[in-house]
């Protein structure tokens, strides 16, 4: 009795695991390679249960190891219970947790503080394929689960999933022609909406593209930025070269500005009505005093104005004779821009600058040490909470004057480290390739970018701004499209047009494009990590402890 009650418990329990192995493979449990030994199993354990229980009817049974076996049934019995109802508690309890490195990731301070300004509602409208492609699975989830995070957030989005081949009327309504195979997302506020096309090898709504939608539907307008041309400036529309400007323009497009070129004519010298911010990036050729004359009236009424000067190259003079812009800076705003390269002996790259807010290079009794937060202004809006590194080279000084005009207001934005010095001997430096800090040249921390404003009555602005706003900054190779992708030059240079155009919303860290490659497994692979996971895993334990059971059985 007890050799056949043993069997049916044994091939009861092989022919339950043989059934739950088939499961994670045929991912069915109504299969019939999963029902046969399925029903074997009950069979035999029905059996091998009647057997304990007319053992246990018995005389002197009670005492005996078969009731040891039925408590152990009764046990395992009710710790199964025990799961099923932990399993049901953790499937109504909606919190899931996303342990990739994408998913570990906050939101930057950019978007946080996007969503946290909001004060209209926004519709996003999710348009997936309801398909089982492992594409616009991972699509749909990472989109989701983004959404979800964004909402923590703000309680004004409104989140709408739809399959555009059952609403395809939505699609039309929203002018959408061409949709994404992998997803579609449609920001809307308002009257203004912007499109989102996913796509790629690991596609997902990327929190830079999301935020610059949010930006655009939700500016009551698009500043209107110049880039000056005619005096061989870096090009907006240089795409090809690492020296243009084209990803420049591109970044600044994300954010909701219009971007143009901007040739004064000196047959009719001035700046358009409709400009916001002025740029001249890395002027080559000096400009001709009647430009001067209509950049000046343009800063004297409320204009915004951004300079990016490189120091190597010597500016061709223009029409008058002489300099024109440097000297302009220095009278009528205060800047003064040196014919100088800064640079330091103790770094291989004698020119490369990086400035990061750390303050161990420097010592308390510099001047103005408590103004700044290593190389940065620790005061004004650009540069108060900026924690990256920006990356310059080759940069020229830039400072400001002891005592300014009327009504100027200046501060430093930027400055080196100590072991850096202005050296003014640039040709024997551009030459040779080697310096030497002499007496008379100033050493370091070297200014090298500078902001300033000045009030200007309302009534002469014809945007209806109380004060002017320029920015000069020594170096302009951070802006070209091999560089301005760097994080810190990026979020710098955008700092700056937030501040001009009155964004100030707007200054913060931006997010990057970085993302996890998902690893795409095929049917196949992904059963098998599935049941090595769990089945092979449990059974490995179990028949561990089956061998140690016997193992005190036999020699105890």
């Amino acid at each position: 009795m007890n050799t056949w009650r043993r069997w049916t418990g044994l091939g009861a329990l092989l022919l339950a695991a043989a059934a739950l192995n088939l499961i994670f493979w045929t991912e069915n449990l109504f299969a019939l390679p999963v029902l046969i030994p399925l029903a074997g199993g009950l069979a035999l354990g029905a059996a091998w249960l009647v057997g304990v229980l007319l053992a246990v009817a018995r005389p002197g049974a009670l005492e005996g190891r078969t009731v040891g076996g039925l408590n152990a049934v009764v046990s395992s019995l009710v710790f199964l219970g025990i799961c099923v109802v932990i399993y049901m508690f953790l499937q109504s309890w909606n919190v899931s947790y996303d342990l990739t490195q994408e998913g570990r990731r906050e939101l930057s301070p950019l978007t946080q503080q996007v969503l946290r300004n909001i004060n209209a509602p926004v519709e996003v409208t999710c348009f997936f394929l309801r398909v089982d492609d492992e594409l616009v699975v991972i699509a749909r989830e990472k989109t989701r689960r983004f959404l979800a995070q964004c909402r923590q957030h703000t309680d004004q989005i409104k989140v709408e999933e739809l399959d555009p081949t059952i609403d395809p009327t939505r699609l039309a309504e929203m002018g959408i022609k061409h949709a994404s195979v992998q997803g579609t997302v449609v920001v809307k506020s308002g009257g203004r909406q912007r499109i989102i096309l996913l796509s790629g090898g690991s596609p997902r709504l990327e929190e830079r593209e999301f935020t610059n939608a949010l930006i655009n539907v939700l500016r009551d307008a698009q500043p209107k930025v110049y880039f000056l041309t005619g005096h061989k400036e870096r090009d907006v529309q240089d795409d090809k070269g690492e020296d243009g400007a084209a990803e420049f323009a591109k970044r600044l497009a994300g954010e909701s500005y219009q971007v143009d070129r901007l040739a004064i004519k000196i047959s009719d010298p001035q700046v358009p009505a409709d400009c916001d911010v002025l740029v001249i990036d890395n002027l080559k050729v000096d400009l001709h005093p009647l430009e001067m004359e209509a950049i000046d009236k343009y800063v004297s009424t409320g204009g915004r104005l951004l300079i990016l000067f490189d120091p190597w190259r010597s500016v061709t003079p223009g029409y008058g004779g002489g300099e024109q812009l440097r000297p302009w800076l220095e009278r009528r705003l205060g800047i003064k821009v040196g014919s100088d390269i800064v640079i330091t002996d103790k770094a291989e790259n004698l020119w490369q600058l990086e400035l990061s807010n750390d303050a161990r290079p420097f010592e308390q009794t510099e001047a103005g040490f408590m103004q700044f937060h290593g190389c940065f202004n620790a005061e004004h809006p650009i540069t108060r909470s900026f924690d990256q590194t920006v990356l310059l080279k080759a940069v020229r000084s830039v400072g400001l004057a002891e005592k300014p005009p009327e009504g100027v207001i200046g501060v430093e934005l930027l400055r080196s480290t100590p072991d850096f010095w202005a050296e003014t001997d640039t040709e024997k430096l551009l030459t040779t390739g080697k310096a030497r800090l002499n007496d008379g040249e100033r050493k370091g921390p070297i200014p090298v970018a500078v902001a300033v404003s000045q009030k200007v009555p309302v009534m002469g602005s014809p945007k209806g701004r109380t004060d002017t706003r320029v920015v000069v900054v020594g170096d302009s190779d951070f802006t070209a499209n091999s560089q301005v992708v760097v994080s810190g030059n990026l979020n710098f240079v955008l700092n700056l047009f937030a501040w001009m155009s009155e964004s100030e919303d707007l200054i913060a860290i931006r997010p990057t494009g970085r993302e996890a490659v998902p690893l795409v497994l095929t049917e196949a692979q992904r059963r098998t990590a599935a049941w090595v996971g769990v089945m092979l895993t449990l059974q490995f334990v179990a028949a561990a402890g089956a061998l140690v059971f016997l193992l005190r059985r036999k020699y105890q």
